[in-house]
């Protein structure tokens, strides 16, 4: 990740990723494209609230943002216990892959496309 935690390294990383000019980043949680600068240059430490709304705006947890993992995880924040269970299924699946490389889908990752295909299917 970072040498030295800085949250605003963290922050306009994260922004430009978007492609997000400060202006628009400061429309998403309702401050001035100035306060996020001072954000992004460490003159300003943003509240807990901002935080909490900058994690779920980039779909990282509060432990990156906070410089306490050095990768961004996907937020679960708002999806269904379902979802929530099918990503983590997933993902252990993608681990399962990985160390051992087929060249065709296992029952298991059958049932988990048919998971998936139905959570979107009940939208």
């Amino acid at each position: 990740m970072y040498e030295t935690y800085d949250l605003g390294i963290i922050l306009k990383d994260l922004r430009e990723k978007k492609g997000w000019s400060q202006k628009e980043l400061g429309e998403k949680v309702n401050r001035d494209k100035g306060i996020i600068s001072r954000y992004e240059n460490n003159l300003q430490t943003p509240s807990f609230e901002i935080m909490r709304d900058f994690a779920n705006i980039f779909r990282v947890s509060m432990d990156y943002l906070a410089g306490f993992q050095s990768s961004e995880n996907i937020s679960t924040f708002s999806l269904t216990a379902d979802q929530t269970e099918i990503l983590n299924d997933l993902a252990e699946l993608f681990r399962e892959q990985n160390s051992t490389i087929k060249n065709k889908l296992s029952s298991e990752q059958y049932e988990m496309l048919g998971r998936i295909t139905a959570c979107f299917l009940n939208k």
